[in-house]
């Protein structure tokens, strides 16, 4: 059935600058949908640091305000040039900012949420569960002892999972809250606080290291790793670089931004397919929905210290 609603909400930055002070709920008229767009009734989207890091103007040589904030999310096609399409739910990605009730999508990009895949799950299918198989992938850890920071993070206990199921050693996570420790023994990740003395011998015996956290915590694990060592950076959490080392590990970056440059809609639909199996089985935290109107709610739990859950925004009607 073909829906025309009159009208959208969206979580708008007109300006940089911390998210709470600069992100607006504004309504708007929505126009026709183009001929080469679908419109996309938005179910749910997830709060990542990759959504809130660039509102601050942390990237701003590649984002530019004004625009709608979010990068992942899920819904449900309700209009579209090709009928086949509308009642399907899908990730609209790749395109206008997900934290809003409709998003007007090029549909060769568009992909299909299997039946079996719920709201909660594939909407946050994307940034984390994306980069870390990627990175897993292009890093292999067979064999090898692997250690990771933000353990806490969605992303690391992913690539922690993982990396065991690929065959790796053993997995030490990193993390900043004692509250992080119990979950992340349970994955059979063996959790380490950031500030402990026994940080520099896991490091010293680590063959790879994967950081989103860079600064002090990256300087520290670089000092210790071994010369034949590999140390993949993806991110920096703490707003901080790191000092590489002449004689230390070698660096490698990983950005999603880049994988995707030049990547044709087959292989990136094909991510999907592999993705979803890999999601089925995954030990994700628990979600805890806000509604749109409380915004900053969710911002205010995604902030806080030893968080278990994921915090999940509801785009439906109200």
């Amino acid at each position: 059935m073909v829906v025309h609603p009159a009208s959208n909400e969206a979580l708008w930055f007109r300006r940089f600058g911390p998210p709470v002070d600069v992100l607006e709920r504004e309504t708007s008229e929505l126009p026709p949908l183009a001929a080469c767009r679908v419109r996309v009734a938005m179910t749910a989207a997830a709060i990542n640091p990759s959504d809130l890091i660039p509102i601050t103007g942390a990237y701003r040589h590649r984002v530019v305000p004004p625009r709608v904030a979010g990068y992942e999310g899920c819904g449900m096609v309700v209009a579209a040039a090709e009928a086949s399409l509308e009642g399907r739910r899908v990730l609209p990605l790749r395109g206008d900012g997900t934290w809003q009730r409709f998003v007007d999508a090029d549909p060769t990009w568009l992909v299909p949420v299997p039946d079996d895949i719920p709201d909660d799950l594939a909407a946050r299918a994307y940034i984390n569960p994306l980069a870390a198989m990627l990175m897993l992938e292009r890093q292999p850890v067979a064999g090898r002892r692997v250690l990771l920071t933000a353990g806490g993070s969605a992303c690391a206990r992913l690539l922690g999972a993982w990396a065991l199921a690929a065959g790796a050693r053993e997995v030490v996570a990193v993390h900043r809250s004692p509250a992080h420790a119990g979950s992340l023994a349970a994955l059979g990740l063996i959790p380490i606080r950031q500030d402990d003395p026994a940080l520099a011998s896991y490091a010293a015996r680590a063959d790879v290291a994967f950081d989103a956290v860079g600064g002090p915590i990256a300087d520290a694990i670089l000092a210790a790793m071994p010369r034949d060592a590999a140390f993949v950076s993806y991110g920096l959490l703490s707003g901080e670089t790191f000092r590489p080392r002449a004689d230390g590990a070698s660096i490698h970056r990983f950005h999603l931004r880049d994988r995707l440059e030049g990547v044709d809609p087959a292989t990136w639909r094909g991510w999907f397919e592999r993705l979803w199996p890999l999601l089925r089985a995954a030990d994700l935290p628990d979600v805890r929905r806000f509604p749109l109107r409380d915004w900053r709610g969710a911002l205010a739990a995604f902030e806080a210290s030893g968080r278990s859950f994921k915090p999940m925004l509801m785009l439906g009607s109200e």
